[in-house]
């Protein structure tokens, strides 16, 4: 933390220095406008509130030599970090012209523009300032809750694939959610205006964002797993029993979120013991490897559950 001294000037006004570093990092010249915020007791400084003039970023990927899955963290990487314009260049386009396909798709407003045998251009039309890091929050509770009772479903069907693809519009959430936060953070007096939303506002949004959509990924694993257990009737009443409490803590958990209530979060934080305890005693009861597997990613879900519920009360505006 850096102080400056305060200088009266003349009857009614005073001035601090601002700091070199901070003017370069933002080009900033003799003659321009800083913008104020007041937030409380605190001033938020800014270059502009405008958008109309800021350049656009472009990343250009080599695809040449390069795997799948690395291709893929490239463009999420470009996606989140708000590069409105992504291009894809090599030899190897021709190739793998689906994959890249499904790579765009799973991305929420990038659409591909331009496509030739070297190169595919995407480009990004989405309003970052009309994006609400809440409603994207909403969404992805509204499906990792139906992730969930479909999970207790699948024990008695076979709906792995609809839970998969719910996995999938989870992911295309985060991801915008991450990318919203980040640029909130690049715009604060706008997130400051329009959402109320301050840095540790916006750190405790993405890292919400993060939990739930681990809750999804582990939903969906225990599908996959639950699927292929040999266990008897008895051993699947158990776990649709238990499941069934997962899923309500989970509820329960959302509920003193949106409801800030941070007696409600620590009453429920004991629930992760007392849930692990009894996923112990179902555990002894079973040598299917499957089944085994299935609960121990039930007891990674329960963790993210109860990180959800930490947020609540650790957070200085709960």
């Amino acid at each position: 933390m850096e102080y400056r001294k305060l200088i009266s000037f003349g009857k009614s006004s005073f001035v601090v220095s601002l700091p070199k570093p901070w003017i370069g990092q933002n080009k900033l010249k003799k003659g321009d406008l800083i913008y104020m915020e007041e937030n409380g007791p605190n001033l938020m400084l800014s270059k502009s509130t405008a958008k109309e003039g800021e350049e656009e970023k472009t990343k250009v990927i080599n695809i040449d030599g390069k795997s799948f899955p690395l291709i893929m963290r490239e463009v999420n990487s470009g996606y989140i970090q708000n590069y409105r314009t992504i291009i894809l260049k090599g030899k190897e386009i021709k190739d793998k012209v689906k994959e890249i396909q499904q790579i765009f798709q799973n991305l929420i407003a990038l659409e591909v523009m331009e496509q030739t045998s070297d190169s595919v251009i995407a480009k990004d039309f989405l309003n970052m300032d009309q994006v609400s890091i809440e409603e994207l929050i909403r969404k992805m509770d509204i499906i990792a809750r139906t992730m969930l009772n479909e999970t207790i479903s699948s024990i008695s069907k076979d709906n792995y694939g609809n839970i998969n693809e719910r996995d999938k519009d989870v992911n295309r959430l985060y991801f915008l959610l991450y990318r919203a936060v980040l640029y909130n953070l690049e715009h604060l007096s706008n997130a400051m205006k329009k959402y109320k939303l301050g840095p540790a506002d916006l750190l405790n949004k993405h890292f919400i964002g993060f939990y739930i959509e681990g809750v999804a990924d582990e939903a969906r694993r225990t599908a996959r797993f639950i699927r292929q257990v040999k266990g008897g009737a008895k051993d699947k009443t158990t776990l649709i029993s238990f499941l069934g409490k997962v899923e309500q803590h989970y509820i329960n958990t959302m509920k003193a979120y949106y409801d800030k209530d941070v007696g409600y979060a620590l009453k429920l934080s004991d629930s992760k013991a007392l849930l692990n305890k009894e996923l112990d005693v179902i555990d002894s009861k079973s040598q299917d490897l499957n089944f085994v597997t299935a609960t121990s990613r039930i007891r990674r879900l329960i963790s993210y559950v109860h990180s959800l519920g930490r947020l609540v009360y650790t957070s200085s505006n709960y």
